[in-house]
């Protein structure tokens, strides 16, 4: 695993200026993907107080870029920040020929993206380390404070995909099934049915079931256009089948109950990917874990309306004020 000392691009559209102080450089795994990285160092960002930093995890389909507001908004924070493009997505490697497919094989490969990066790059960043996740990035976070406890000093997890919404429980058996076997007959490469190579960025805001913002959708729509390779289609069978198994292991109450590391987990009342029953159980088996439901709310909490933002801020800093000044740095 290793830093490779080349400048990966960092795409900027008008409405998404980048924040002052961004570097990037590609990471290498080591099983020899390649991963982008960018990051706000102190020195770089021109903070002289800082209050440690935030690593910074988006979910399916995401890469940096879409998070360059709320980047800038924990750099008023005074927190330096750091975040990576999980192999498949944004800018880092993709592992099929057709790189519109939403592909892995297994979450321990996913497992091996975080390690590289918290080896790699963190080290060069000032304590505490404080995870922030979103969805499929989430369900990443927790396998990681389960096998390595002591990564984080605390961690916020958005919408964590540690259960999907399936309807009832026949359908969601037979989604399972099906997403075992289609990998198991020779389907994995293949999109799941209603899969497509633009099954998400040309989805009209009225259609969509992400956030009520029309202007931050329309934005991440824009910076699509602008480098179409940070795009992302539909999901793959072996992705889907993937899924599921991380979450049946996560969501178990022995699993769970190793976790120890401070936790915030933040539901959003109108989310239709994810099942609020899960987080609630995840909540309850999680020693200290705390929950916070922001009603109105669909999926992307962070790419919300600036009110139901506010309300993630509000848990946000709540909870980092309690808990970073009693952890051990």
């Amino acid at each position: 695993m290793n830093v490779i000392d080349t400048s990966p691009p960092i795409v900027e559209v008008p409405q998404a200026p980048m924040p002052h102080g961004a570097q990037s450089h590609w990471l290498r795994t080591a099983d020899g993907t390649k991963l982008r990285v960018i990051e706000w160092s102190p020195a770089a960002a021109g903070m002289s107080d800082v209050r440690g930093t935030v690593l910074l995890f988006g979910g399916r389909t995401e890469y940096a870029e879409k998070y360059f507001e709320v980047v800038g908004e924990l750099i008023a924070r005074g927190f330096a920040v750091a975040t990576v493009d999980w192999r498949g997505q944004g800018l880092s490697d993709r592992a099929l020929a057709d790189p519109r497919k939403g592909h892995v094989r297994d979450y321990a490969e996913f497992d091996s993206d975080l390690r590289a990066f918290m080896s790699d790059v963190a080290p060069a960043f000032p304590k505490p380390w404080i995870g922030l996740a979103h969805s499929m990035g989430g369900n990443i976070l927790v396998r990681a404070m389960h096998d390595l406890p002591d990564m984080f000093s605390a961690v916020v997890l958005t919408a964590p995909m540690l259960g999907l919404r399936l309807g009832s429980g026949f359908v969601a058996t037979t989604l399972t099934l099906a997403a075992a076997i289609g990998k198991s007959v020779g389907l994995a490469q293949r999109y799941v049915p209603g899969g497509s190579p633009r099954a998400n960025d040309e989805v009209l805001f009225e259609q969509n079931i992400l956030t009520h913002d029309r202007v931050r959708y329309e934005i991440h729509q824009a910076q699509i256009r602008a480098e179409p390779a940070l795009g992302l289609g539909g999901a793959t069978y072996s992705w889907l089948a993937a899924s599921f198994r991380s979450i049946r292991k996560i969501l178990s109450a022995d699993y769970l109950a190793t976790i120890k590391t401070p936790l915030l987990i933040i539901m959003a009342g109108e989310d239709r990917l994810i099942d609020r029953a899960a987080l609630t159980f995840a909540a309850a088996h999680i020693t200290g874990a705390e929950l916070v439901a922001i009603e109105g709310s669909h999926h992307e909490i962070l790419i919300e309306t600036d009110a139901l933002r506010a309300q993630f801020w509000i848990a946000f800093d709540d909870f980092i004020a309690r808990k970073i000044p009693v952890l051990k740095i």
